[in-house]
Formats: C-alpha cells, structure tokens, sequence
C-alpha cells in the first residue's frame, strides 16, 4: 500500500479529513510532478492520527528547530512500508495575536490558509482527488497560476515580517516556476530588507541553491541586485555589479557576465557556483593601463573570495573544495608549444585521472571554460579549435606514460623506507613527491632501479 493510500484510508475509516497542501497542488495544476508531500489534518487529534498511522508504516515526531519564524512549527513524518514517499502532518492553523499561530484540529482550512505564504502554495486538494476540480482555492493561487506571478496571502509587509525567510523564498519560488513576483511583493522586500539579517545563513543558502538550479537563474540574480538583497547576501558578486571589461573580449561586465557563464553551465551545483564565483575577483584586481584593462591575478582574488562566501553561508567541505579548486585553475592557457611535462603537471594540477581520458569534454573545469567562453557575449562555440586539440594532446600524453600520481610510481614508501632505513613520515612523502615530478619531466624514469639512484641523488644534495 503507498502512502497516499494509507491516507486516503485514514480518511475513510476516521473521523480525520484529510488535505495535500504546498507545492504538490501547485505542480498538479501546472501538470508538473511534485514528490513533496505536504498535508493538513482536520477534525482528528495529532496523538489520534499518529497512533492510527502507527499501525500501517513508519511514523515520526519532528519539531523544526526554531529559526526567526513568530511561530514554531511540529509535524509528524510518515510512510508506508511499500513506498518512498513520506508525508509531512500537520494539523492547522490559526493567527492569533501578536503574530503567533495556533495549531488545533478544530481550526478551518479558511483559518489555515491565512497563514500560509504564497498564493500558489496555499491550495488544498483532498486525499481522496480525482480530477483538478477538487483543488479547494481559498487565496486566488488558480488566477496567480494562469497569471504567472509570485503573491502573498493577504498584505505582504506582514507576511514578510513574520516570517522574513519568505524574502528569499519569493525570489526561489519565482525561479523554479519562471513567474514573475508581484510588484507590492517588490515592493515590501525593498522595505523589509533588514529582515534578511535575522535569518540563518543556512536557509539563506538552500534558497539561493534553488535559484542558482533553475532554468534560467540569472534573470532572478539581477532581480535580487535590482532589489537589494544580493548586496546583503552576496557581497563578493554584488561589488562585480558595473565593473567593466576590455570590450574586446567581453561584451558585459564582470556581474552580467557571471551570470551568463553560470545559465551556460549544466545544472549541477558545484559547477554553477564556480561559474558565479570564477570572477568576483576582478572587482578588486582591476586596473586600466595605456594599453588597456588588466584583472592581474584575480583568479588568486576570486579563490579566496568565493572560499570566504562559501564558508560562511555554510556549504560542506566537498563543495568548498570542488568550487574553489574549479575557480582556481580556470584561468589556464594552453599553446601548442606546451611540453609534454607541461601537459603532465596540468593534468596533476587539475586533477586529470584515468578516469577522464575517455571523456574530457565532461571534466568540470572544461565544462567551466565552455560556459565562461559563451558568457562573454561575443563567443557562438562553446570549445576552440584550440581547446579540442588540447584536450587531443592530454589523452596522447597520457597513452604515452600514465604516471599523474604517486601511486602510479614503480616505487612505494615502503621501498624507500627499506633502502634509506627511514620511519615512515613527511621525510618518505617529500621523496616521492621528488620522484613525481622528476617522472612527469621525463617518464622513462619510471623504473625502480632509476627511482631509487634519483632517492639517492636528492637525500644527497638534501644532506649538502
């Protein structure tokens, strides 16, 4: 039995109505599929439906932690044991003074509906639906669908003041639907600006990962530089706003053309943040010379800017690591005078394994440099000639001799150990580290015998 039927089963046989509400009636509206599964609960006491709903899945309390919200919010998880949706229970709502709610399973869904944020996500569709006449609309979200607009329920100052995470999710919501949001909307968070600061840097950041996913998320990024709210929440992009370029070779400035590169990219997360990031240090490396305007090292600029953003809005050390590593390298420049050492240190640098021979046009920092190539706004190809015959010349370099690492050595820490009498520490890993580069110089170094007259060679000119 799914989910969905253990509920419309709870409906039947208890005195429980039962209603999805959220982004699923939404979707269901746009026909558009939505797995989140948000439904209130009438008539029925939450212990009731909990101890009911016991006996045909799995059933969970949750509490969300309190961030700034006027209200604190309880709900209950369930799912059944043959499905891997899980339903999110609450019961509802009801204002009451002083911006506080009251959750009681005697209130009305015209009590609930008033505390729900926006139009669209304020339908209801009972359990037991059969076709998109039975979406109960308390609030105009039908008319706000065909409309195509982001609104409030009710008067958005208050909305917003109640609970200021809402700023950032109207511009999340716009983005993942392509609405436009309400002009008073607009106009309230212009407003209420200040409210940003109360919110965590942790919701702050799922929102912003939403718009960074969307289809076309630079129209929103521009909306929220328009209103006001990147400068709070993004700094390092917002001082990138009106930073010119050498016309030359790009047609924007530095903001619109980072925003450009990042709806160029695929929609995968760490790929958009570096192609958002790659360049907010030219905000503070520009400089005009006779002959022109130079960024100087703002790659430099822009790994320690983008590494300061993404700490503090909280993003894991994977991401961290793959973001800056990305914003880092894109600055490369290969000629076809390069030596096939040089190709071999690139691709230790960058990380070029085995694994990428077969397919290069996928590896990350490519793919970054196809997307920052056609957000300059003068490029129609995504990859040169010249990109092409470099990544050809990275796969026959690596046919030629494969040693990238020091596991691909014809050496181990143990052989130098045993030959050199050493314990194993940083004093073994310096050696390898030598013996690495040498063999990317030259890879007919890579036989035991020479590696370890090149060990010799080096402790000896160590021990000078």
């Amino acid at each position: 039995m799914s989910t969905i039927s253990v509920l419309q089963k709870l409906h039947r046989e208890t005195a429980a109505e039962v209603f999805i509400t959220g982004g699923f009636v939404r979707d269901f509206l746009r026909d558009k599929g939505n797995k989140d599964l948000d439904i209130v609960v009438r008539s029925m006491p939450m212990n009731s439906v909990f101890t009911w709903l016991k006996r045909h899945g799995t059933v969970k309390r949750v509490k969300l932690a309190q961030t700034n919200d006027a209200f604190s919010v309880s709900i209950v998880l369930f799912k059944a044991p043959d499905d891997d949706l899980t339903a999110q229970l609450t019961l509802p709502k009801r204002k009451s003074p002083k911006r506080n709610r009251t959750v009681n399973y005697k209130n009305t869904l015209q009590q609930d509906v008033k505390c729900r944020d926006f139009t669209i996500n304020a339908m209801y569709l009972p359990i037991h639906y059969k076709s998109k006449k039975d979406v109960i609309d308390l609030s105009g979200g039908r008319d706000d669908i065909r409309s195509r607009v982001i609104r409030t329920v009710g008067k958005s100052e208050p909305t917003l003041i109640e609970s200021p995470i809402r700023i950032m999710r109207a511009i999340s919501l716009a983005a993942r639907t392509n609405y436009r949001v309400d002009n008073e909307l607009v106009e309230a968070i212009t407003k209420q600006l200040d409210l940003l600061f109360r919110v965590p840097m942790d919701n702050i950041r799922n929102e912003i990962d939403k718009i960074i996913l969307s289809k076309r998320p630079s129209k929103y990024f521009k909306l929220m530089e328009k209103i006001g709210i990147l400068k709070i929440v993004m700094p390092e992009l917002y001082g990138c706003v009106g930073v010119t370029q050498n016309t030359k070779y790009h047609k924007f400035d530095v903001f619109k053309h980072s925003l450009y590169a990042m709806d160029n990219s695929q929609p995968i997360l760490e790929l958009r943040l570096a192609a958002l990031l790659h360049d907010v240090g030219k905000s503070v490396t520009r400089k005009e010379t006779p002959t022109g305007i130079t960024f100087h090292k703002h790659e430099i600029a822009s790994t320690k800017m983008a590494k300061h953003f993404l700490m503090r809005l909280g993003y894991s050390n994977k991401i961290k690591k793959a973001v800056t590593h990305l914003v880092r390298h894109h600055m490369y420049h290969y000629t076809r005078e390069w030596s096939d050492a040089a190709v071999r240190r690139f691709m230790k640098t960058v990380g070029i394994g085995k694994h990428n021979i077969d397919s290069l046009d996928e590896f990350p920092l490519f793919k970054l440099r196809a997307a920052e190539r056609l957000g300059n706004g003068l490029k129609k190809e995504a990859i040169t000639e010249r990109q092409k015959d470099f990544q050809r010349r990275i796969e026959a370099v690596f046919r030629a001799g494969n040693v990238l690492s020091v596991k691909d050595l014809d050496i181990t820490g143990y052989d130098i150990m045993a030959m050199f009498n050493l314990s194993q520490g940083q004093k073994v890993g310096s050696i390898l580290t030598f013996l690495l580069e040498r063999v990317i110089e030259n890879p007919q170094l890579n036989k035991k015998t020479l590696l370890l007259k090149e060990a010799v060679d080096y402790l000896s000119k160590e021990g000078e």
